[in-house]
């Protein structure tokens, strides 16, 4: 009998399946940012709150100033950082409107995360977006994306300690 196998679970629907939805459900919610101008900023905040693990990538793209800066830096950090990536997604889909967004597949990539892919169509250009994906309880988080090959994530951490280097490492540069 099944319900006396205790190391039997319930059958659950593929990882694969649960990467497709997520990521339909961000490209729906990022399609509809600019269904109309009003509380977009709010909806784009919403978004990040669900779908994006904003810390994790706070604290990478500030690298090793991470762990010099204090809590309040932190804190004053993450806050410059959220504004900029609602500023950031708000233009790119300003730009992109009326165009959509489809779910192309998923693969494993290093370390526990995983590699979603969406085609952006316009009707006359194309983008891919290669979200990376990190286990979040039950659902997944973003924590990049890449935009046509180019992480985006990367390029801020380039950027900050760029900015750091030239302010003797003083992190109120880069919140700045």
């Amino acid at each position: 009998c099944l319900l006396l196998a205790p190391s039997i679970r319930p059958v659950t629907a593929a990882p694969d399946d649960d990467i497709r939805a997520f990521v339909e459900r961000v490209n729906q919610a990022s399609t509809d940012l600019l269904s109309s101008e009003e509380n977009a900023d709010e909806r784009c905040r919403t978004l990040l709150g669900w779908a994006f693990d904003v810390p994790a990538m706070a604290q990478y793209a500030l690298g090793k100033a991470w762990d010099r800066a204090t809590s309040a830096e932190r804190e004053e950090f993450l806050a410059a950082f959220e504004g900029a990536i609602v500023t950031a997604y708000l233009r790119r889909m300003r730009d992109y409107r009326g165009a959509t967004m489809s779910f192309v597949g998923a693969r494993p990539s290093a370390g526990g995360d995983r590699m979603a892919a969406s085609r952006l169509r316009l009707p006359d250009a194309e983008e891919t977006w290669i979200w990376r994906l990190r286990p979040s309880g039950q659902s997944w988080r973003i924590v990049d994306v890449a935009i046509d090959g180019s992480s985006v994530l990367s390029n801020e951490r380039q950027e900050y300690a760029e900015i750091l280097a030239a302010n003797h490492d003083d992190i109120n540069a880069v919140i700045a």
